[in-house]
């Protein structure tokens, strides 16, 4: 099975790590693989036996926001081709930020508000 990220929207920027789990579909195998990948040139081969899995995938590094649930099935002396896709991220710059400003009230404090009871 090859699996292609597709950063394009990022300049195809490289994904330095993947975490990826196969979990059998009927759940007698927990957990198939459960490992971290290097993906060269944002793709990876994984090997895993015929069958019907949940597949997650989880990017590390800059893109640790980015996340992957899918059910796939695997067939014997055929080879699956995933291509996930990877939506723009937005880095930080300094000086590019806009936080507004906090108004805080001190009478709707939880330490100064009276509460009275019946």
């Amino acid at each position: 099975m090859l699996i292609k990220l597709d950063n394009r929207f990022n300049n195809n920027l490289p994904v330095d790590s993947v975490f990826l789990i196969f979990d059998r579909f009927d759940r007698t195998g927990a957990g198939v693989i459960k490992q971290i990948f290097h993906p060269q040139d944002n793709y990876f081969e994984v090997t895993v036996p015929k069958g019907k899995y949940f597949v997650d995938l989880c990017c590390l590094g800059l893109y640790a926001d980015k996340h992957f649930d899918i059910v796939l099935s695997a067939k014997s002396n055929k080879k699956i081709e995933l291509l996930l896709k990877l939506n723009p991220s937005a880095f930080f710059t300094p000086g590019f930020a806009y936080i507004p400003e906090e108004k805080i009230d001190p009478a709707n404090l939880s330490v100064t508000k009276y509460i009275t009871r019946k």
